[in-house]
């Protein structure tokens, strides 16, 4: 060090101290983020209190309101600590955009899955049933959820354009059609906690929405269909 100026840098016994805290911070959060998701699935919003989230988490009401101001802003974290875990599970790291239709049939299997799971579609049901009060929670849920997955698409897209596979000129309109084309109808039923089809019939939604797809974007002879 220079002689005259003074070390900013906290000493190493200080540092641990500084990531030991943000460790049993980051588990605290985590096990109040756990308590409050399962009580907010079986409870529905309304019917649950912070009380419930202490008492579930095993935190106490201080360390509780340390991280979360309200029941508004509990859930929120919730939704969007849920989003995340779904897009990151929708869409994989190891996606190869080399094999255009093996990505589409791995990211469309992974998204119909997870879209048609209970928790899903409980926690979908929860947040739409508190926006009428908090319309924020609607747009914290979009944006969170499927503008992250439409945004990775539409990245996907434009690799794939790059590289001469696809002919995409409108990468985010194209993410959002695949979205909707393999989707059908499934999260409707969900919601509406109707029947979902057989596992083949969804499989067969997947494959003739794929090929639906690629009829309009994939490139004829290596030619682009741009005028």
């Amino acid at each position: 060090m220079t002689p005259g100026t003074r070390n900013t840098n906290p000493p190493e016994g200080d540092m641990k101290n500084v990531e030991a805290r943000h460790d049993r911070r980051s588990r605290k959060v985590e096990q109040i983020l756990v308590a409050a998701c399962d009580l907010f699935l079986e409870y529905g919003f309304d019917a649950v209190t912070m009380d419930m989230v202490t008492r579930g988490s095993g935190v106490s009401k201080a360390t509780l309101y340390v991280h979360f101001a309200n029941k508004e802003a509990l859930f929120e974290a919730v939704l969007t600590d849920e989003a995340k875990r779904v897009t990151d599970t929708i869409w994989l790291s190891d996606v190869e955009v080399d094999d255009v239709p093996t990505a589409l049939r791995r990211v469309a299997g992974n998204f119909i899955d997870i879209f048609t799971a209970s928790r899903c579609v409980q926690l979908w049901r929860a947040a739409i049933g508190a926006v009428p009060r908090f319309p924020g929670i609607g747009r914290v849920v979009f944006e969170a959820g499927p503008v992250v997955v439409t945004e990775r698409l539409a990245r996907f897209f434009t690799l794939a354009d790059e590289k001469g596979l696809l002919d995409v000129p409108n990468p985010p309109l194209a993410a959002r059609q695949f979205v909707s084309i393999v989707r059908g109808d499934l999260d409707v039923r969900g919601m509406l906690s109707l029947e979902l089809p057989p596992k083949a019939e969804i499989e067969e939604q997947i494959e003739e929405g794929i090929a639906l797809f690629l009829a309009r974007y994939e490139r004829c002879d290596g030619m682009s269909r741009r005028s």
